[in-house]
Order: structure tokens, then sequence, then C-alpha cells
């Protein structure tokens, strides 16, 4: 079985798909499948996967012909037997030139909805095979008008030598969020959650890991409430694993959609405990009561309690966290299932 994987976003800055995209490419060639990568020059992709082999065609709108056909001519050439499309930008390119070349068309489906009518109803019909990022996905596609037995949830792959499980200390029991700095991430109902549950406990320190346009109202807010040696602002960091390896509990508290969460599998696999609000696919990382908890999102006091909560347990729910995670998540069962998925694909 040959692939195609795509991702020609042109755009220097990254994000979940492209993330995915080396993720997912890095565990194969492990496995020695046979893979070539069709992506944008000096993109993040580009520059993070040296050792695969590529051909270099961006794709920076939806109808982007003259590279649609030579992508067409790429996969006819290669005999490809699926091509794989990570991005939405790039669905209709990755249909035409794949039925063109006569390969099976898969799609990663991250986002939670897919806004364009048009490619809804003119390119989601003719797919051979939708992955889902999660279950909540899923039953937003099969709205779409997608069939069910058309889509498989593949969860997002975590790198594992980076986010590993380290056993945490007694005190102080550290929280932490991982995200954009603003509204919707629900930052601001983190501090303030924190804030209240520093009135009962001395022992808590909080971490906000991240940038984005509140970080000026996040240290008006520290200072405002003498903070400043209790909760800290990390900033952006390339080495974001040291913060789930040090964190008790990691709280995700979006308020807004969320497909599903990579700061979910990646707390997971460092055995933090988890609180998440009920927005999305967040809440499939979190078995009530056994790793952790979810709560409405936005409803504050309804966080504080959770947390509370999750304090009182998380010795168990860390290690609960570290089993969920290599019974669900792993990278070894989430590849297996992908290749299983295009293995019945290709041969029926």
């Amino acid at each position: 079985m040959k692939i195609a994987w795509l991702n020609g976003n042109p755009n220097p800055n990254f994000g979940g798909t492209e993330i995915h995209t080396v993720e997912m490419v890095k565990e194969l060639l492990r496995r020695d499948v046979d893979l070539f990568l069709v992506c944008a020059k000096d993109s993040f992709v580009d520059k993070h996967l040296r050792e695969v082999r590529k051909y270099y065609i961006s794709f920076p709108n939806s109808l982007a012909v003259i590279n649609t056909i030579r992508l067409a001519r790429v996969l006819k050439k290669e005999k490809v037997d699926v091509i794989i499309a990570n991005n939405g930008r790039e669905y209709p390119n990755a249909l035409y030139a794949g039925k063109y070349a006569g390969a099976k068309v898969v799609f990663f489906r991250h986002m939670e909805r897919m806004k364009q009518w048009m490619v809804r109803k003119f390119v989601f019909p003719y797919v051979d095979m939708f992955f889902a990022v999660s279950e909540r996905v899923k039953s937003n596609l099969i709205s779409e008008g997608v069939r069910r037995e058309r889509i498989k949830v593949i969860y997002n792959l975590v790198d594992e030598e980076r986010f590993t499980y380290a056993k945490k200390g007694e005190k102080p029991i550290n929280l932490l969020f991982v995200g954009k700095l603003d509204e919707g991430k629900g930052v601001f109902d983190f501090v303030k959650a924190f804030l209240e549950l520093t009135k009962e406990r001395e022992d808590l320190h909080a971490y906000v890991v991240g940038d984005g346009s509140a970080r000026t109202e996040l240290e008006r807010f520290i200072q405002l409430n003498n903070l400043s040696e209790k909760l800290f602002l990390v900033g952006y960091t390339a080495e974001v694993e040291k913060y789930y390896k040090l964190a008790h509990i990691c709280v995700i508290p979006s308020k807004y959609t969320e497909a599903f969460s990579r700061v979910a599998v990646e707390a997971l696999a460092c055995g933090c405990a988890l609180v998440v609000s009920h927005i999305g696919g967040i809440k499939e990382a979190v078995q009530e009561g056994v790793n952790g908890y979810v709560f409405k999102a936005g409803d504050i006091q309804d966080l504080v309690y959770k947390i509370k909560a999750t304090l009182e347990k998380w010795q168990s729910f860390s290690f609960q966290s570290l089993r969920i995670y290599r019974e669900k998540f792993s990278r070894s069962k989430i590849t297996e299932e992908f290749l299983k998925a295009l293995e019945e694909l290709t041969t029926h």
C-alpha cells in the first residue's frame, strides 16, 4: 500500500493539522510504510520532516486548479493506493486529484463543522473514508450527511519521547492551563477559579502556558490579587512537557467549540488528572470520577467544585489517566487502528 500524505498549507505558522501530520508521518516511517509527502516548501511540515520523500506543491485555497493538476499527475505517476488530506482547505483538490489517479481518498477531520456547504454537498459524498479525531466530530459528520460506515475515529498522536509519565511531588499541588490566552479558551475562568481555591488552601500553585491577546490583562489580574508567588504566566514554550510532568491537575476550561484538544492527550500521557469543560470532544479523555471530572463551561463555581473534588483524589486519578492513555490513546494503538482501517479500505 502506497500512501500520499497531503499537507500543502504554505502559511509559515503552524497549527494542529501540521503537528498531526508530523507525528503521523514519523510513526508511519518507523513502521516502513510506503509513503511520500506533498507539502509547501519551507513550511512547518517541510522543516520538521526531513527524512521523507517529498513533492513541493502548495494549496493556499480550495480552488488551486493548476496545483491540483500537478498533484493529480504526481499521484498517477506514483501509482498511489491512498491519498490522505489533513486540512479542510485542501479537500476539493485532494478529491479531484485522487479520483483522477484512481486512488482511495481519505480525509482527516479535525474541526467540528465544515462551514462550506459546497464542500459538504459536492465533496463529502465522494470521499472513501473519514478519520474523525473524536466521537464528537464523527457525530457531526453524520449530521452533515456522511454515512456512518465511512467514518473511523482516530485520535491525535502525541510524541511519547517527550510526553511521558513523571511521579508528582506532594507539595505544592500544581494546576495547569495550556493554550491560547483568550476568552474562548477559558483562561480567565481558570485564574478566577484558582483565586477562589487559594482562599481555602495554601498549598496550590498554577501555571499558565501559552500566549495571546489576554496576557496583559492576566498580568494585571495577578498583581491586583497578589498572586505573583502562586500563579505563573509561562508564555509560549517549546518544552511544554516540563509543565505537564510538574502538574497534578490539568484544567481545560474551553468555552467555545473544541473538536478534541491535543492538550488532553498530552496531559493523560504525563499522568495528569483532568478537569475539562463539557464542550465538544474534550470530555472523551475523562472517565468521570476515575481520572477527573467534567464541568459546565463558563460556570466558575462548578469549575471550583470539580477541582476541589479532584484535589482529594489526585494520586489515584494520576495513575488512572496513564492507564486510560495506554488503553485508548497510545501511539501504537492509534497507529495500528489507522493502518488496519486503510488496509480494509484498499482490499475491498
